[in-house]
């Protein structure tokens, strides 16, 4: 795999400055506890039999992909919310990666845990940034008919997803206070 830096995503107009994006940051926020929450739901559902049988879900029914799935674009957002907080856009999964750790995991600002906390066993490199990981495991989940996305899956992309986004908030309440 190439690294690339962000210089490169900027060259190619995949992260780029813009002031007014700054307005946005708590939309951001707003969609990644959005995400948080049908992801909670559609736990609950997997989880659940009363909560099956009230919602009449079909006993081969297992929301565990969408769990995964919900549960990337939680921490996706959550982290374009950070990057619109300090005036940066990004159109791009990998662009954002290398923005949150060029711009936050350098400066001492976020943990580098919060970018590589999850393991992806199926990839030689073995760990790479946190986005990246549930990225894979949303693409899995979501395209893949020969793989299967598992409960335990489900629960890790679920916990992690909570930890991301809190840790995001955390971020914006830090940011905030350091450009008053």
């Amino acid at each position: 795999m190439v690294v690339r830096s962000i210089q490169w995503f900027e060259e190619m107009r995949l992260i780029e400055r813009t002031p007014f994006i700054g307005r946005l940051s708590p939309g951001y926020m707003e969609k990644a506890r959005y995400n948080l929450t049908t992801m909670s739901i559609l736990f609950r559902i997997g989880e659940d039999s009363e909560a099956r049988e009230i919602l009449d879900v079909p006993e081969w029914y297992l929301p565990s992909q969408w769990v995964v799935i919900t549960g990337y674009y939680a921490m996706y957002m959550a982290a374009l919310s950070s990057l619109a907080r300090i005036n940066y856009r990004s159109k791009n999964h990998t662009a954002t990666v290398v923005a949150m750790e060029t711009f936050f995991v350098k400066k001492e600002l976020l943990e580098e845990r919060y970018l590589d906390m999850l393991e992806n066993v199926q990839l030689e490199k073995g760990k790479i940034e946190q986005l990246e990981v549930v990225r894979e495991r949303r693409e899995i989940a979501q395209y893949s008919v020969t793989k299967d996305t598992t409960s335990e899956l489900a629960l890790k992309t679920r916990d992690d997803a909570y930890d991301f986004v809190n840790r995001i908030d955390v971020l914006l309440d830090e940011i905030g206070s350091a450009g008053e």
